[in-house]
């Protein structure tokens, strides 16, 4: 089917970027790309509430937990990793891509199709392994193996939640490539991290200052920094106990905001502001999205619906992830509540 798309220059001269360091073979793969990843996020955003299983559903659904096939996942269990401490300094503000943009770090939210935490995780851990007694390995070779284990992990976590009827909302697969080179891409160059030619880092794993990237020799090297080496050491549902329907455990749901609170201002700050709307009553996608619209369009040079529903699609189901807020069907809406997590670390 054939779609004639009009595109403004800035948004264009940005996408020639990528075009010109061969990321995308053409305008076309770049909007093909784009299209997936929003409709990855409109997915998440559909809640569907599961049904009552019968006893023999019920029967299925438990051998189905138990036999699921972890082997792919044993190298990266923690206790087959070797004592690791060699970390390194996080990227600083100015060497992320956000400051390109001219954000002030309090306001500078995480790119709305960074829609999962798990795949940072996974990365992590990934990175740990490889790492070794190492404190750097050269960049390529992280991210070719972290694409190729995420999709080989992704196949068996989707395996299961195919067999088990889940819902798009209980999927924790979902910001998981596939064999496809677009998707491993999606996965490298969005949820791990690349250099730009401007020398910015961009991907959730350096936003998030869980690793840093340097250039040596010609070569780009990545190491872990030290809350990179923290988050990933704590024992995971997925990695460490093969449970498939958990992506994160409290402890990590724990760690990682009071990291955000310390380490990535404009997040906490967007995980602040978003539940006290939604105590205020503003719980719903619209209206949220006017409220987005009206506190941080005129901030990031952008009001049109795709920015907007797209940064508020990505900062929900992130939060939702951490167990922060609620979400509820009342017929064809979704309503968010804020969780009992919430109110103890942010409402006093």
């Amino acid at each position: 089917m054939r779609y004639i798309v009009d595109i403004i220059s800035r948004h264009a001269q940005e996408i020639q970027k990528y075009l010109d360091k061969g990321i995308y073979n053409s305008m076309s793969q770049f909007i093909s790309a784009a299209i997936e990843n929003q409709l990855a996020l409109e997915e998440n955003e559909l809640v569907e509430l599961k049904p009552n299983r019968s006893a023999q559903e019920n029967l299925k659904f438990s051998i189905s937990n138990e036999t699921a096939d972890i082997g792919i996942l044993e190298k990266y269990k923690l206790k087959n990793i070797p004592p690791f401490n060699s970390t390194i300094l996080p990227p600083a503000y100015l060497n992320l891509v956000f400051s390109s943009k001219n954000f002030p770090e309090e306001q500078a939210w995480l790119w709305g199709q960074i829609n999962k935490i798990f795949a940072v995780k996974l990365g992590l851990r990934i990175l740990h392994q490889l790492l070794a007694t190492n404190q750097t390995i050269e960049l390529d070779e992280f991210l070719e193996t972290a694409a190729r284990e995420a999709a080989n992990i992704g196949d068996k976590i989707r395996e299961y939640e195919k067999s088990n009827d889940k819902m798009r909302d209980e999927k924790i697969s979902a910001a998981l490539p596939t064999t496809d080179e677009k998707s491993l891409n999606r996965f490298k160059f969005q949820f791990m991290v690349y250099i730009r030619k401007d020398n910015l880092l961009d991907g959730a794993m350096a936003l998030m200052r869980f690793c840093n990237v340097d250039k040596t020799k010609k070569k780009h090297i990545i190491g872990i920094t030290k809350s990179g080496l923290m988050f990933s050491s704590i024992k995971n549902p997925v990695l460490d106990n093969g449970d498939f329907d958990l992506s994160l455990s409290e402890e990590e749901s724990m760690f990682y905001i009071s990291h955000i609170k310390e380490n990535v201002k404009g997040e906490y700050q967007a995980m602040n502001w978003l539940l006290h709307q939604i105590e205020e009553g503003k719980n719903e996608r619209e209206i949220l999205n006017d409220q987005i619209r009206k506190s941080f369009g005129s901030i990031w040079g952008d009001t049109s619906e795709a920015v907007i529903n797209t940064q508020r699609a990505g900062l929900t189901a992130r939060m939702h992830e951490l167990g922060l807020i609620e979400k509820v069907k009342e017929g064809i809406r979704v309503k968010y509540g804020v969780s009992k997590m919430a109110r103890k670390l942010f409402f006093k």
